[in-house]
């Protein structure tokens, strides 16, 4: 399985690099300061490098028919779908200690602080969500029906929080302040159900994508 992620490592490697790379280069030379729209994008560009390194990935191993290759191989249907898991997984949880990081550079409110690491935190979970289900419908269905998705997923991704932003919270008589701090009261609780929920359904996700790809070889 190690062979098989290292084979895969290269471009989330590349993705990720590039996205934090942007990233730091613009927080430093532009904003300089924490701000709501910040701690938004942060989590949008989470979800957007790790996709977007997945589909990378998808394409290349559909121009040189990797998955036709691996089948000629002793390897199981689980193991190339554990691989793939796995390194979703790690690139995550490497990109949310980037973010987590980065916070410490940047002045701003103590609110946004609080929201931020749990927005950052139920992004890296929506994320690899989404990106297993990504890997069904590859399996499943191939990777046209994935460059379908892909697109779709992406651009509602992109502008649904922003429209939920500008139309509903910004129009609502809510006190920001007094959310975060009912958001620190959970802390605890947070930090032990949001990650164990998420990996509960992202392992969930992985079995099923096994069997799609169990299925598809016939």
């Amino acid at each position: 399985m190690l062979r098989l992620m290292k084979k895969n490592a290269i471009y989330f490697i590349q993705n990720s690099i590039a996205i934090m790379t942007l990233m730091t280069l613009y927080w430093f030379l532009v904003r300089k300061e924490l701000s709501g729209a910040m701690v938004m994008f942060q989590g949008l560009w989470l979800i957007l490098a790790l996709e977007g390194a997945l589909a990378v990935n998808e394409k290349i191993e559909e121009k040189s028919e990797g998955y036709k290759f691996l089948r000629c191989l002793p390897i199981k249907d689980r193991e190339v779908v554990l691989s793939k898991f796995a390194l979703v997984m790690l690139t995550t949880a490497i990109l949310v200690a980037y973010n987590y990081i980065i916070y410490l550079f940047f002045p701003g409110p103590v609110y946004l602080y609080t929201i931020g690491r749990v927005f950052v935190l139920m992004s890296a979970i929506f994320a690899i969500v989404l990106a297993a289900i990504s890997y069904i419908i590859i399996f499943r269905f191939g990777h046209a029906a994935f460059v379908k998705f892909v697109w779709t997923a992406m651009i509602f991704t992109m502008v649904s929080p922003i429209l939920i932003f500008e139309f509903v919270i910004l129009k609502m008589d809510t006190d920001i302040n007094q959310i975060a701090e009912i958001i620190s009261r959970l802390n605890g609780l947070i930090w032990i159900v949001l990650p164990l929920s998420g990996l509960a359904l992202f392992y969930s996700l992985s079995l099923m994508a096994t069997r799609a790809k169990e299925a598809a070889r016939g």
